[in-house]
Formats: C-alpha cells, sequence, structure tokens
C-alpha cells in the first residue's frame, strides 16, 4: 500500500519504508519519512540505496563509538542516536516495521583488519511492547560455502544453549532474558535479546581493539577467527562497522507514477502498476 493523491499539482506520497522510495526511483541514500501504519503517524529512518539490492531501511549502526549503547528500556523503546551516524532506531519503530511487510535483516559486520562479513536472515519480526518486542528470526542461509568464511556465519541461532530466536528484548533497568542469576542486559551494558545469555551482542560497548576481560564489546559468535586466535589469549575480538537493515522480501509497490506528456504540464493521472522484485 502506498497513498497517492494530486493537490495542487503535487503527488503526494506516504513510503511505507525504504525499498518503496526506491521503486519510486529514489536513489540517493540518506534520511527520508516512512508511515508503516497510518494511525502510528510518519518517523524518519535512514536509507541506504547503495548496498546490496538497495532500498533498506537501516536500524542499527556502529561506526566510532560515538554514541553509547547503555541504555535505559525507554531509550530503546524510542530510540537515540543520530540516524547519519550512529544510532538505534528504537523498538517500537522496528515492530511497525517488521508488522507492516514480510521484513528479511542484513547484518553487515567489518572488524579493525579490515575482514568484511554479513549474515542474512529471510525471516525478521519484532513483537510489540506488551510482548516484550519478542524476537522472531529464521532463513538464515551461506550463500558460499560456510567453510570459506563467505558469510559472518549464524550467531543468532548458534546452538541449545545459546539461540536468539523467539526471546525477549532485556535492557540494563529491565530483565527479560532466561538467565537465572541475573541480568544479561546489566552484565554486557546494552540492550539486545538475550538468551542465557548470548552467543550475538551488536548493542554491546565499542572497542578500538581488542580487549580482555569480560566480553561486553560488540559480538558475533561465529565471527571467522573468534574462538582458535583470541579466546586462548584472552583477548577479545573488536569490530569497527556493524549495520542492521531490513527490507521486505518482495519489493511491492502499488503506485507507479507516469506523467502524461500533455501540452499543460501537470499531473493529470495516476496508473497503478505492481513491481515485483
Amino acid at each position: 500500500r502506498m497513498m497517492c493523491s494530486i493537490n495542487n499539482n503535487a503527488v503526494i506520497l506516504a513510503p511505507r519504508d525504504c525499498s518503496e522510495y526506491n521503486v519510486l526511483e529514489e536513489r540517493k541514500s540518506g534520511v527520508y519519512r516512512v508511515t508503516p501504519e497510518a494511525r502510528n503517524g510518519t518517523f524518519e529512518v535512514f536509507c541506504d540505496m547503495e548496498s546490496y539490492g538497495s532500498g533498506w531501511t537501516v536500524i542499527q549502526q556502529r561506526l566510532n563509538g560515538s554514541v553509547s549503547f547503555n541504555r535505559t528500556w525507554l531509550e530503546y523503546k524510542k530510540g537515540f542516536g543520530n540516524l547519519r551516524g550512529e544510532f538505534w532506531l528504537g523498538n517500537d519503530h522496528i515492530h511497525l516495521l517488521t508488522k507492516a511487510k514480510d521484513m528479511i535483516l542484513r547484518i553487515e559486520l567489518e572488524d579493525f583488519e579490515g575482514v568484511r562479513e554479513y549474515a542474512k536472515f529471510d525471516q525478521f519480526y519484532v513483537a510489540n511492547e506488551f510482548l516484550r518486542y519478542r524476537l522472531s528470526i529464521s532463513g538464515y542461509r551461506c550463500v558460499i560455502s560456510c567453510s570459506t568464511g563467505g558469510t559472518a556465519g549464524n550467531a543468532l541461532m548458534f546452538n541449545k544453549q545459546f539461540n536468539h530466536d523467539q526471546k525477549f528484548f532485556t535492557t540494563p533497568d529491565r530483565d527479560n532474558d532466561m538467565y537465572p542469576s541475573g541480568n544479561c542486559g546489566a552484565y554486557y551494558s546494552s540492550g539486545w535479546w538475550f538468551d542465557a545469555c548470548m552467543s550475538a551482542n551488536l548493542n554491546g560497548k565499542y572497542y578500538h581493539k581488542h580487549y580482555k576481560g569480560v566480553r561486553n564489546g560488540i559480538f558475533w559468535g561465529t565471527w571467522h577467527n573468534m574462538s582458535t586466535e583470541y579466546y586462548p589469549t584472552n583477548y577479545r575480538q573488536a569490530f569497527k562497522t556493524v549495520k542492521m537493515m531490513i527490507r521486505p522480501r518482495i519489493y511491492t509497490c502499488i503506485c507507479v507514477i507516469h506523467r502524461l506528456k500533455t501540452s499543460d504540464p501537470q499531473w493529470s493521472s495516476l496508473e497503478p502498476e505492481w513491481k515485483h522484485m
């Protein structure tokens, strides 16, 4: 659904996410307004129009450690940071985006050695606050043979002990995790869909190099050298950049606008057209 109308020769659009801006030939990455549900109003998001396939709505980004992710339940609910820098979009907004359409999740990571990898999940949904923003995640596939390091691995569904699927969101001040002896969010200084506690945490503390001690930094448990190179020496992997972004499994745009070539230069008709990509 995309609302289209004409007002004083201008076309008014209400895209639900960045993919609909992309279909409308907005090809520049930047901040756009989206309306996943009309009754809940609009809000700003950062659209990545350059990464794989374009049309991505970014829900989280880490770049340099300028923004602390050691935040309260309310801050994670509403979102924080700068959309052009480091940020968390907000659990309410993420819920609305994933409720409006079936979404895929793409996670891109880069370490300080320049290694870049990604993980892609074919199903990503975050429930509402009443359900404690429960995560539903599935559909991980290795595009390149996993043994070659072609992907970042499936750290979100690592094993039976550490599986973030169907887990509630936990923050340092709101304990919803599966750990019986404490609050994973408080221990790891971040908000995340903790199990008891984690095989992944992309909202951990930003370190500018490998570090020692509690593994409270950005963490992806299936990273290529996570267990062999650094664990025996008690050094922890650090990540330079992280990006979490979502896009509909099928691009759908009801309104693709055609301008009729008439002597009077104005929008004179709207021709709905379906496009699947």
